[in-house]
């Protein structure tokens, strides 16, 4: 379990990851990061609507609410493990893909002063992360982008040896004004 603390050291949310078992996100249900904003949440016919192709270069395409979509797949760094949250006291399901009433969406969503409960229902070691019209590189997505901070901060909380020291110090660093 995990707490998260508000600026002036309040319980803010409880984060519990303990509740997922082996549930492991693998095969048909791929995690996908899409470019787009569905307001709704609840079960839908993903694997009927949404197929992704496999292309010879190794990327996805498909096609989201008539717009094209390319995709690829990332993994997560070694030793990490992604979690699906969801919160405990989610907003109310409706029956059909409509979009709530914002007098139930208001009532729902807890206040600044209100403690939420995530949990984790899986567990992912790689998703498929998608952009409109053009596969997402390297070096400018976000998402990807930020898993390289991963192997920043292990280089720099890593333990040196003094052969590591010597040969980092001969190089010259040069900082840009």
């Amino acid at each position: 379990m995990t707490l998260a603390m508000d600026e002036n050291n309040n319980m803010r949310d409880i984060i519990n990851l303990s509740s997922t078992g082996d549930a492991s996100i693998t095969g048909s249900e791929r995690l996908h990061q899409l470019p787009c904003f569905v307001d709704y949440d609840g079960p839908a016919k993903t694997s009927v609507y949404f197929l992704p192709e496999k292309q010879a270069d190794l990327t996805y395409e498909a096609s989201f609410r008539g717009r094209q979509l390319c995709g690829r797949k990332v993994t997560l760094p070694n030793s990490y493990i992604g979690h699906v949250l969801v919160e405990s006291t989610a907003l109310p399901h409706h029956g059909s893909q409509d979009m709530a009433f914002e007098s139930d969406v208001a009532a729902a969503t807890p206040t600044n002063d209100e403690q939420r409960e995530l949990r984790s229902v899986g567990q992912f070691e790689e998703l498929t992360v998608w952009e409109h019209d053009r596969v997402p590189l390297q070096d400018d997505d976000e998402f990807i982008c930020s898993l390289q901070w991963v192997a920043l901060a292990n280089s720099i909380h890593a333990d040196c040896t003094s052969t590591q020291v010597t040969s980092c110090s001969s190089e010259a660093i040069v900082a840009a004004d």
